[in-house]
């Protein structure tokens, strides 16, 4: 293939093998499978999977395969009540395709897919076992292009409140944390989040007089049969009656980060929370992109505190991670880069053209005044936004991954309380 334009470099799999363009190939430890579309020493390989998206690895990490027979799965027998979608806890159709599918849970808790490749003809209904499992019943529900909607014959049910879920005493963790857990499984799971899935592991209700109530929300992030991920989120009533939730923790393996799951599922949650009369989101970023990411997304300050110091913190103090101080040390790194590089001294590696010189300059001095606006007062109008510091040294067409701004760097990593109010 393989060698890059002038050069002559290839890449090598697993066991050595040379790995070509056109060559199907699976992750090792993972049983994903794709096919190489190209590849560079910089990036790695290029592989379009059979689940969806293109992503780049490290050859070391492929092994070159035949590609593997597909085995159907048994249809179902004559007379299973199962074979029907009456009662399915979530059905799958789409207007003008003659097919359809249904999942449900069985005896032990597994949840089983049905595909019926025509609605009137039974026998072409065919039985899966433990979809989070098997990949296959998901590849042919989307191989169809069918969608969740409600089941022949009926409307979709309206979605219960949180208000009515978030419990308001003792008695109600008491009496009905079982009916909580269900109905937070009935809205969440079975659906579809940009090609990934949800299974809840805990929806535990609680309740303090001094805090009021809460349900922590523990999710596994599913995709083909294999787990891809975990998110926790908390739904709080306090004891004056105000609804809120934090969004704790959201972590994605790395071969899908940025394959469009967060704002699937947060895109969903949100309506929820505004239909539910939730009055703001909560966060506190501590993952490598947290704190970008989420002022990218219009979370602003919780309160004049979050930005941070401007009197630099001891060496180990978690106010070191707050955006101001992480923004004058990279105000002190990029005056010393400058500094290094017009007199001559810089070492090798550190080296700068007139170009980058001018775009150093160019974002020192964005930062520099960003600087001073977070010395005004909270409330002032111009005090700066977090989406504001992160798009320090942005332009179109700059990619963070190879090319971070000043702004990213100060942001991505950084621990601060951001809100985003819904009322």
């Amino acid at each position: 293939m393989g060698r890059e334009a002038g050069g002559d470099w290839q890449p090598r799999g697993w066991h050595g093998r040379w790995i070509e363009i056109g060559d199907r190939v699976k992750l090792v430890g993972f049983g994903r499978t794709g096919t190489v579309r190209g590849a560079s020493r910089r990036r790695g390989v290029a592989v379009e999977w059979d689940d969806g998206g293109t992503t780049t690895v490290a050859p070391h990490r492929l092994k070159v395969v035949e590609p593997t027979s597909y085995t159907p799965p048994r249809h179902v027998p004559e007379g299973d009540p199962a074979a029907t979608p009456d009662g399915a806890a979530a059905y799958f159709s789409r207007p003008g395709h003659p097919g359809d599918a249904w999942v449900r849970y069985d005896e032990t808790g597994d949840l089983d897919g049905w595909v019926r490749y025509d609605r009137d003809d039974p026998s072409t209904t065919v039985h899966y076992r433990e979809v989070f499992s098997d990949p296959a019943w998901r590849r042919d529900v989307d191989a169809m292009g069918l969608r969740e909607a409600p089941p022949p014959g009926t409307t979709a049910p309206a979605r219960p409140s949180l208000a009515d879920l978030i419990p308001a005493s003792r008695d109600d963790v008491h009496d009905r944390a079982q009916k909580i857990a269900d109905a937070f499984r009935r809205e969440l799971q079975h659906r579809d989040y940009a090609g990934f899935g949800v299974v809840i592991d805990m929806a535990e209700p609680y309740y303090s007089e001094q805090f009021g109530g809460t349900v922590t929300l523990d999710a596994k992030v599913v995709k083909n049969g294999r787990s891809a991920g975990q998110t926790t989120r908390i739904f709080h009533r306090d004891p004056d009656g105000s609804l809120w939730v934090s969004h704790d923790f959201l972590k994605m393996e790395d071969e899908d980060q940025g394959q469009g799951f967060a704002s699937a599922w947060n895109g969903h949650l949100e309506g929820w929370y505004r239909e539910s009369g939730l009055e703001r989101i909560e966060i506190r970023p501590g993952l490598a992109a947290g704190g970008y990411v989420w002022a990218m997304n219009g979370y602003v300050w919780f309160d004049g505190y979050e930005a941070g110091p401007f009197m630099l913190p001891a060496e180990g103090s978690e106010h070191r991670k707050k955006p101001v101080p992480r923004l004058m040390g990279e105000i002190d790194r990029v005056e010393k880069l400058l500094a290094v590089n017009r007199d001559g001294s810089a070492p090798a590696g550190y080296g700068l053209t007139d170009e980058e010189m001018e775009q150093e300059q160019a974002e020192l001095d964005a930062a520099r005044a960003i600087l001073e606006r977070l010395r005004l007062p909270f409330h002032d109008p111009a005090y700066p936004s977090p989406r504001e510091i992160a798009l320090i040294g942005w332009r179109p067409g700059r990619d963070h991954r190879n090319d971070p701004w000043l702004g990213h760097r100060v942001m991505a990593g950084s621990n601060w309380r951001g809100v985003k109010w819904l009322t």
